[in-house]
C-alpha cells in the first residue's frame, strides 16, 4: 500500500512542479504572440492551475498518509522534515492567494496579476525548498 501511496505522492510532485515551469515557458510565449493568438495561449495558464491543484491535493492526502504508516507520524523527524513541512505550507498558502489574485485580475484589477506573478516566485522557490528538504529526510 505504501507504494501505491509513494507513487501517487510523486505524481502529486509531478502535476505540482508542472505549472510554474510550463507557465515560465507558455507567459514567453504570449508576448511574443500576435494580438490573436493571446487569448488562445492566454487559457493554458489557467488550465495548469487546475492540473496544480490536483497534485497538491495528491501531495497533502498521500503524504499525510505516509508520515503515518510509514515513517511512524512528527515524532523523531529531522530538522528537515519540519523545514519541508514550512515549505508546503506556504506554498499551500501561496496557491490560494493566487486564486483569489486571479479573480481579481479578470475582475479587472491589473495590480491583482502583479500580485499573481510575484507569487508564483514565492510558491515555485517554497515547492523546491520542500523537495529538496523531502530528499533530505526520506533518503
Amino acid at each position: 500500500m505504501n507504494r501505491v501511496l509513494l507513487s501517487l505522492h510523486l505524481l502529486g510532485l509531478a502535476l505540482g512542479l508542472s505549472v510554474p515551469f510550463s507557465n515560465i515557458v507558455m507567459q514567453s510565449l504570449i508576448a511574443k504572440a500576435t494580438p490573436a493568438e493571446k487569448p488562445i495561449l492566454g487559457r493554458f495558464p489557467q488550465a495548469m492551475i487546475r492540473v496544480g491543484d490536483i497534485g497538491l491535493v495528491l501531495l497533502w492526502i498521500t503524504g499525510s498518509i505516509l508520515l503515518f504508516t510509514k515513517h511512524n507520524g512528527f515524532a523523531g523527524q529531522p530538522w528537515t522534515f519540519h523545514v519541508k513541512l514550512t515549505a508546503v505550507v506556504v506554498l499551500t498558502l501561496g496557491v490560494g492567494f493566487i486564486h483569489g489574485n486571479l479573480k481579481k485580475a479578470a475582475a479587472g484589477d491589473a495590480a491583482a496579476m502583479v500580485r499573481v506573478q510575484a507569487t508564483a516566485k514565492v510558491t515555485l522557490v517554497a515547492a523546491l525548498t520542500a523537495l529538496v528538504c523531502a530528499v533530505m529526510t526520506f533518503d
